[in-house]
């Protein structure tokens, strides 16, 4: 995800032909995402986990396409004055600049994936979602709700723990390292 949002925000013609794809990807229910990979792939766990991570995609490409063209001119126009090749410029400049978007994204990503692990235990991904699955299927609503909770919890403190790491990135760039 992150190549494609630097590739679109390096190509107009990328970004026009990759954008339209995220808005359909990201407006397509859940379930759809398994019909093409099941048809194609079949049932298991290879299956699923690519419609996973097709289903989680759009944020990461998003957010990291915007991070980088939000990168200033003016930090831009310094690793130049500097002689900067377009690898230094791209590593030494916009990708740390755009770290806050970036990491926005892979939470976000992280969020998304979390969310269709129940849907994708319907193709036989064993892990979290099955455990919700026969709770639901063999109508045990309490430990239904108490396996979802779980995965709740889960997404929490994935969420923490990434933001935090962003937050120390963050003051570790502009020299604060308390």
């Amino acid at each position: 995800g992150i190549p494609l949002g630097i590739l679109m925000a390096r190509s107009k013609h990328a970004q026009t032909l990759v954008t339209p794809l995220l808005d359909i990807m990201q407006t397509i229910p859940a379930f759809v995402y398994l019909i093409p990979v099941v048809m194609l792939l079949g049932i298991g766990k290879v299956p699923g986990l690519i419609a996973v991570c097709i289903y989680a995609l759009p944020p990461i490409v998003r957010l990291t396409n915007l991070g980088i063209r939000l990168v200033s001119k003016e930090a831009l126009e310094a690793a130049d004055a500097f002689g900067a090749s377009y690898r230094q410029r791209l590593f030494g400049v916009q990708i740390p600049l755009a770290l806050p978007n970036i990491f926005a994204g892979i939470n976000q990503t992280i969020m998304m994936a979390l969310s269709m692990v129940v849907i994708a235990s319907m193709i036989g991904v064993a892990g979290l979602g099955v455990p919700v699955l026969r709770s639901i299927s063999n109508q045990y609503l309490a430990l239904g709700l108490l396996n979802g909770l779980a995965i709740v919890a889960l997404a929490i403190i994935f969420d923490r723990v990434t933001q935090e790491y962003g937050k120390r990135l963050q003051k570790h760039r502009h020299g604060n390292h308390s």
